[in-house]
């Protein structure tokens, strides 16, 4: 269950410090109100880091409570319109109320705190709102530049100037009113979801941000909003009961999780985020590396690695150890408006995990050009096989993207979106590119049942293979040689006019592409070599096929040519290549 592991996340975070305790949140905040026994304001104080273009100062505040279109304060941090009454909207009456509901908050939470720093804060929130004061003590740049930004309120007693909340007397006061539901009646009481145990349910959840593409000020995991979504009386969360602290514990995880901009992967407009149970960083390093994105590991430690965890080892490198038995997470989740949907949710051992994932790299294994060193196909390379990469507006499917991940997780056949996205692009580009051709292997070694198709589909070309649409395929290429080399300075040659058209309805094209083979071998050539060459593989293939050209092909088929055109043309380029080198070699 996703809300189940993330509560249990929280707690590994809880331990390394790496989230904040309960009732409380990490949050940027960029200055500090200092106020004195009187409630005045005396200072305004630059907190962090303002070297860059927005101030970073992350502390740990009292928890926030959710916040939507209603006027909701905050204790200790929030914003000017809160704290100091300030109007920056045209709204001076909405101000008004938004400031002395931030005083109430303050004064009903402090009530009884025998402390000099409560008694501060409740004389700050009796006077008159103090925003000018803090205008004037700032400057008018760096006061309108701070509109957003969140403040909290500072104590100087004459001897030091601290942050409030850091005092015990008003952690405890913020405490006790955070939990104060934990004491509710048995009649309020019903089952949580996530504990099973009789809980207060919680009817908002903290907001998630962090997700590409939703709303910056947060959204919701878990959110009804209309009484259609709701039933039996429940309102708002309450149909997916859990408490308080659940509901803290599984948003403060995700959004710890989401805030490691490292570590968080964006595929196809999808925000991944993953963790192993015990909280190691190595398994992330690794994912991360997986995913195409620099974890910090050479290529021949995540090789290594893979290996051995597929084959259910454990790997130990320099202070690394991975365990393949150790339980791993990854969540997808997609933006919508104001809400988060989730594109799959998957849990397995990383050496399940990693066994699927050396699955996809042998699956898409293929033989490239001597340029091209890759070893491992990326997800995202893989993805933009299926869009117009050179457009600006192009954008990856995010239905196709998390299938793919999926599969790829799960090690499943891969959707037959992929195939026929990258099936468009080709007939587009008139051209197998190395990825595409990849994506080709990969997806029909999982799709499909015609053993005569699966003998192709491996590394290299297979030149003893009868299978018609594969030969075609390289005849094709034999045929662009044969006018390569007959016309070297041609601009537009058969693929570009007939490549689409001949892997679809090879009956119409391949006469016409013999016609033109014919011409062009009357031609005289620069090398005769080759041309002798050409001659004798075009004989070859022609003889497998003789005149039973087909008069359509189907998208396995048209898989099949292109592959076949793909293989014959790496052949081309390897011997090409061969002679370059050797006639270096002698030159020397």
């Amino acid at each position: 269950m996703i809300i189940g592991d993330l509560c249990d996340e929280y707690a590994v975070l809880v331990s390394q410090n790496k989230a904040p305790a309960y009732g409380y949140d990490n949050v940027n905040a960029s200055y500090g109100l200092v106020i004195v026994d009187d409630g005045t304001l005396i200072r305004v104080r630059p907190l962090g880091d303002f070297s860059g273009k927005k101030p970073v100062n992350i502390i740990p505040v009292p928890a926030r409570f959710p916040r939507s279109s209603g006027i909701v304060a905050n204790f200790l941090c929030d914003n000017v319109t809160y704290l100091l009454g300030c109007d920056t909207k045209g709204n001076a009456k909405r101000s008004a109320q938004a400031f002395q509901a931030c005083g109430e908050l303050h004064r009903r939470i402090l009530d009884g705190v025998k402390d000099r720093a409560a008694s501060a804060v409740c004389a700050f929130f009796s006077k008159a709102p103090q925003w000018q004061t803090a205008q004037r003590l700032m400057g008018d740049e760096a006061w309108k530049s701070s509109a957003t930004m969140n403040f909290v309120l500072e104590y100087d007693d004459g001897e030091r100037t601290i942050f409030i909340g850091e005092l015990p007397s008003i952690q405890e006061a913020w405490d006790a009113y955070y939990g104060r539901e934990d004491d509710a009646d048995e009649s309020a009481l019903v089952s949580s979801l996530v504990s099973g145990e009789r809980i207060v349910p919680e009817k908002v959840h903290p907001k998630i941000k962090g997700v590409a593409g939703a709303q910056s000020s947060g959204a919701s995991l878990i959110s009804f909003n209309a009484p259609a979504f709701c039933s039996h009386g429940a309102e708002q969360n309450e149909n997916a009961p859990m408490s308080k602290r659940e509901a803290y514990e599984y948003t403060t995880a995700l959004n710890t999780l989401l805030a490691d901009r490292d570590r968080v992967q964006r595929i196809g407009g999808d925000t991944i985020v993953s963790w192993a149970n015990c909280g190691d960083n190595a398994y992330r390093d690794v994912w991360d590396q997986y995913m195409g994105q620099s974890g910090g590991l050479s290529e021949k430690v995540v090789v290594d690695a893979t290996r051995a965890l597929a084959q259910g080892k454990p790997y130990d490198y320099e202070g690394i150890h991975l365990s393949p038995d150790e339980q791993f997470h990854i969540l997808a989740l997609s933006p919508n408006a104001a809400r988060l949907s989730v594109r799959f949710y998957l849990t397995d051992t990383f050496g399940a995990f990693a066994r699927n994932i050396d699955r996809h790299y042998r699956d898409t294994a293929i033989r490239r050009p001597v340029y091209d060193s890759t070893t491992s196909l990326p997800t995202w390379r893989l993805l933009n096989q299926t869009i117009r990469t050179q457009s600006k507006t192009a954008k990856v499917s995010p239905q196709m993207a998390g299938a793919v991940m999926k599969a790829i997780l799960e090690d499943t056949p891969y959707p037959m979106t992929l195939i026929n996205a990258v099936e468009r692009r080709i007939n587009a580009e008139h051209d197998v590119s190395p990825d595409k051709a990849a994506i080709i292997k990969a997806y029909y070694l999982r799709a499909t049942t015609n053993a005569q198709f699966k003998e192709v589909l491996r590394m290299d070309i297979n030149e003893e293979n009868g299978y018609l649409p594969y030969v075609l395929g390289r005849m094709f290429s034999i045929y662009e040689q044969i006018q390569l080399a007959a016309i070297p300075d041609i601009n537009t040659t058969i693929k570009d006019k007939y490549f689409t058209s001949a892997s679809t309805t090879p009956a119409r094209i391949f006469p016409i592409l013999g016609d033109l083979a014919a011409k062009h071998m009357r031609k005289a050539w620069k090398s005769k070599g080759l041309k002798v060459k050409l001659d004798k593989a075009l004989g070859e293939l022609t003889g497998r096929v003789g005149d039973r050209y087909p008069s359509r092909l189907s998208l396995e088929e048209r898989g099949a040519f292109q592959l076949g055109y793909y293989f014959e043309n790496q052949k081309r380029f390897d011997k090409a290549n061969k002679n370059n080198s050797e006639q270096g070699e002698n030159n020397d």
